[in-house]
């Protein structure tokens, strides 16, 4: 079967994790696949995702390199892009299949052949404020659509008014079950007022990270560090704060975190994680991976999130009221207004069933491997689009 695949594929974050493992999928299981990608990180001797791969049955075209020597002229890029119409059209896919957004993916899906199945897989929160938004031409031009999460499915509808049913499927995360060696995880408990917690995030204010530091006086009745993990715009405030407060030796920012067996290994090493984020977030994949980590967490219950917590009893998601603006990150007291204030109590819960042995990390490990595993999510992808 020949697949083309619209997504970003090089660099860091979850629509590329999840393009990469999903493409993964595909070849092994025989299918010719084409990726076009917005952007491809050009290194001496070729794309470095490519390589990785090593198969083949797949190209990566992209609509423009980062980081070549020399710059193309606007002429030579129209040139480039017609050609990369011409040459997605000519491998004739029985499947054409989007992720994230961009004018450019509704634009070559109108070149492709009438046969061709049309499939945008929703990752993000499934909500728009804007006509611009490119998902409208998802409206128009493509033949089906699938969510990461139940609630995303559900926004995408009521937003884009889309008529058919909108199947789910998480996202690939990083199968650290293959990348590295997980631990085997054993029941702990953590006495009330020594759970180390950490947060891995980017560091952008939506995520609520800066936020979160400023509730150490209310924190630390119930957690003995917080370490925040991520880099984005809101690390110097965090750092400037931490300094200014005097707080450095219980709650610590790293920067950005590593992936792989040290990623294992740091996120192993704590008791819970936080994720007070309240933006239009799709399913974010540091929860699956520590989940996978056997570490319980606590996050705000936001676009997909909510079903991880289903039938899930060791982790808490606090579902949000429909008033929360993103006013509330402003309040830095420790009685934040009803939303907020709800996060931090369910930490304090969160530390209390730690304590009392409510929470069965061997359990959390397995949910895990039962809902959301690389084999498991490679089966349930193959049956929606190969058949």
């Amino acid at each position: 079967m020949k697949i083309v695949i619209f997504g970003l594929i090089s660099g860091h974050g979850g629509i590329q994790t999840h393009t990469y493992w999903l493409t993964k999928t595909l070849l092994e299981s025989d299918c010719q696949v084409l990726i076009i990608t917005p952007r491809l990180i050009k290194f001496q001797g070729g794309a470095f995702v490519e390589k990785e791969l090593l198969n083949p049955s797949l190209k990566i075209i992209s609509l423009e390199y980062e980081y070549t020597d020399k710059k193309q002229t606007i002429l030579s890029q129209i040139f480039r892009k017609i050609n990369l119409i011409r040459e997605a059209r000519q491998f004739s896919p029985a499947l054409f299949f989007g992720v994230g957004t961009g004018w450019y993916m509704t634009l070559i899906s109108l070149f492709l052949p009438s046969q061709t199945k049309k499939v945008f897989h929703e990752v993000m929160s499934g909500k728009t404020h804007t006509k611009k938004d490119p998902r409208w031409g998802v409206k128009y031009f493509f033949t089906d659509v699938c969510a990461q999460a139940s609630d995303v499915a559900k926004n995408f509808s009521e937003t884009f008014n889309w008529q058919k049913e909108i199947p789910v499927l998480p996202a690939f995360p990083e199968p650290l079950e293959i990348t590295a060696q997980l631990p085997k995880v054993e029941p702990k408990i953590i006495p009330l007022g020594k759970a180390k917690a950490a947060l891995f995030s980017r560091l952008a204010p939506h995520k609520q990270a800066f936020w979160l530091v400023q509730q150490w006086e209310f924190l630390k009745n119930h957690l003995d560090e917080l370490h925040i993990h991520g880099s984005g715009s809101e690390e110097s405030l965090i750092r400037d704060y931490i300094e200014e407060k005097g707080i450095g030796d219980k709650v610590k920012c790293f920067g950005r975190y590593p992936d792989g067996q040290a990623y294992v290994d740091l996120l192993s090493s704590y008791d819970l994680t936080l994720l007070p984020t309240i933006g239009a977030e799709g399913s974010p994949l540091v929860l699956l991976e520590s989940m996978a980590c056997g570490v319980p967490f606590v996050a705000y219950g936001v676009g997909g999130i909510p079903d991880y917590g289903d039938n899930n009893p060791d982790v808490i998601v606090v579902l949000p009221e429909p008033c929360l603006t993103s006013q509330a990150r402003e309040y830095t007291t420790t009685s934040p207004p009803g939303e907020i204030k709800a996060f931090l109590t369910n930490v304090q819960v969160m530390a209390e069933k730690l304590a009392t042995g409510e929470i069965n990390q061997p359990r959390l490990q397995q949910f895990y491997f039962d809902n959301y595993s690389y084999n498991v999510l490679k089966k349930l992808w193959l049956s929606y689009l190969l058949t």
